[in-house]
Formats: structure tokens, C-alpha cells, sequence
């Protein structure tokens, strides 16, 4: 973690729209088709994914669909906690993905995609080991400052399904100390990474997304692949679940279609399909 508790100061330009379209440019079109739609650039929203879902009540949307705000006013993660957005402190955006021709059983293990896709999307352009805390938060593996319990969290992602899913993201860029929730929450400037125009790491983003979108509908290789990049396996971890019930357990694997599997302290195995995950410190 960069030793300067403030970070390194980082452009705050507004995305535009022009330079993103050339960061776009020079990545190959994905499994020989053309690019997804232009992402639609917005100065300030309540929520990229309230956008995205205002439009899909209109109707049917092309897939790739995508919106990307310089600040949010009420973004939502897990659990309806608010997510903090700074103006040009980060890459807030949500996509819209077709899941219809994609069987019921296999459409949970897209959040799983979409992690692995932004978390491909940061290691490419920043270096950084950026892995993932089941589901699909994005972190740094290592304690949060003042010592506290780790990993430290870069960004995460929340999958709203309906007839088309919307996947929504969003990243700590440049954000400083004060800027952000918890002592656990970090910023790619905050890690030491160079500075890296958030133009690149749109365009990175949604071609590793759609990269990864077209692993999950084959499924060929995408638990693999989770399971290397999941910081949660071999953890002792303190799982809330959905009807507030506390899980203390090692996590010892993740399954077929993207549950977390994990042990608990009387040595009963369980699978977790939703829950709130912290690492535990043993």
C-alpha cells in the first residue's frame, strides 16, 4: 500500500467521449463480432443502474448497453448499502447483458464473470494483483489502514437481473483517504499504481466484461479461472446471510454454479448462494 496516507493526487477530467472511442479502438472486436453500443457518458445520476433500468422498462436494449457517470448520488451496493462516488474520483458504470438463451441454473455465475472481467480489466492496467473477495468484491490482498482487518477493497459489483441482466461497477480511482467509507476502502491511486486515464480503464473494463460474458454462455474454464483469482478460499470467514444469521466457517471452495462452500466450525460443509463475506482475522 503507498506509504503517503494521502495518495497521489489524480486527474479529475471529465471522461470524454471522443479519447474513450480510441481507447475502445485499440482493442480487437470479441469472438469476430463488432463492438458493443458507445458508452453514453453522464455528468451526474441517482444511479447508473437506475438509468439502465429506466430504460430497459421501455423496452428490449441491444446487449452492451452501457452507462457511465462522473458522480452518483444514491449508488447502491449489497445489502442497499450506499456506494461513495466522488465526481472523477472513479469509473461508475452499468451494462446491460442478455441472459434469455443462457439456462436458469447457470445464470447465478454471472456476477462471478463480471468480477473476474473487472478484476482482468485492473491487473492489465495497472499491475496490481487486484483479486476478488466472494462474489465479486475487488481487493488487495493485506491489511486495511491502521491495521485494520483486511483485504482492502478497490471497488465491487452488483448484477440486477430481470428479462436482461444489468451489471453494474464501480471503481476507486483517484479517491483520497478522506473521500472514502472505511478504513478498509482503497483507491487504485491510494495502492501506488501509475496513474492510468479512466478513459483506459472504461474501455478495459467493458472488453474484459465482454470477454468473460462470452465464457460464461459456453461456462468452459470460468470457475477455474474464479477459483484462481478468489482471495476468500482457505480463509476462516464470517459470512452474514440473507435472513441475518452470522457464519463463522473456512471457505474451502466454490461450486459448480458459483455458491461458496465452506466449512463451519463443527466441521458441517454448507453452500452460500448469497451473504455478506468478511475476512476473519484467526
Amino acid at each position: 500500500m503507498n506509504s503517503d496516507p494521502f495518495g497521489e493526487r489524480w486527474s479529475r477530467a471529465p471522461l470524454d467521449a471522443s479519447a474513450v472511442r480510441d481507447w475502445l479502438a485499440r482493442y480487437p472486436p470479441a469472438a469476430g463480432a463488432g463492438w458493443w453500443p458507445e458508452p453514453q457518458l453522464m455528468a451526474t445520476t441517482p444511479s447508473t443502474n437506475i438509468e439502465l433500468a429506466a430504460l430497459l422498462a421501455t423496452g428490449w436494449q441491444p446487449e452492451g448497453t452501457c452507462v457511465v457517470a462522473e458522480h452518483q448520488s444514491a449508488g447502491k451496493g449489497r445489502q442497499g448499502r450506499g456506494w461513495e462516488s466522488p465526481a472523477g474520483a472513479g469509473l461508475w458504470l452499468s451494462v446491460v447483458i442478455n441472459i434469455a438463451e443462457v439456462a436458469p441454473a447457470h445464470r447465478g455465475l454471472l456476477p462471478l464473470a463480471a468480477g473476474l472481467a473487472a478484476s482482468d480489466a485492473l491487473s492489465e492496467a495497472t499491475g496490481l494483483a487486484v483479486l476478488l473477495k466472494w462474489p465479486n468484491d475487488l481487493v488487495i490482498d493485506g491489511p486495511a489502514r491502521g491495521g485494520a482487518p483486511g483485504p482492502r477493497k478497490l471497488g465491487g459489483l452488483l448484477v440486477a437481473a430481470g428479462s436482461q441482466a444489468i451489471v453494474g461497477c464501480g471503481i476507486n480511482v483517484g479517491a483520497q483517504v478522506d473521500e472514502l467509507p472505511t478504513p478498509a476502502a482503497t483507491s487504485l491511486a491510494l495502492e501506488g499504481a501509475t496513474e492510468v486515464d479512466r478513459g483506459q480503464l472504461l474501455a478495459a473494463v467493458l472488453w474484459h466484461l465482454r470477454r468473460r460474458v462470452d465464457q460464461w454462455r459456453t461456462g468452459v474454464g470460468l470457475i477455474d479461472d474464479y477459483r484462481e483469482r478468489c482471495l476468500s478460499l482457505g480463509r476462516q470467514v464470517e459470512v452474514t446471510l440473507p435472513g441475518g444469521e452470522v457464519l463463522v466457517a473456512v471457505a474451502t471452495g466454490v461450486s459448480a454454479d458459483g455458491q461458496l462452500v465452506v466449512a463451519d466450525l463443527q466441521g458441517n460443509i454448507r453452500s452460500v448462494a448469497a451473504g455478506d463475506v468478511i475476512h476473519a482475522t484467526i
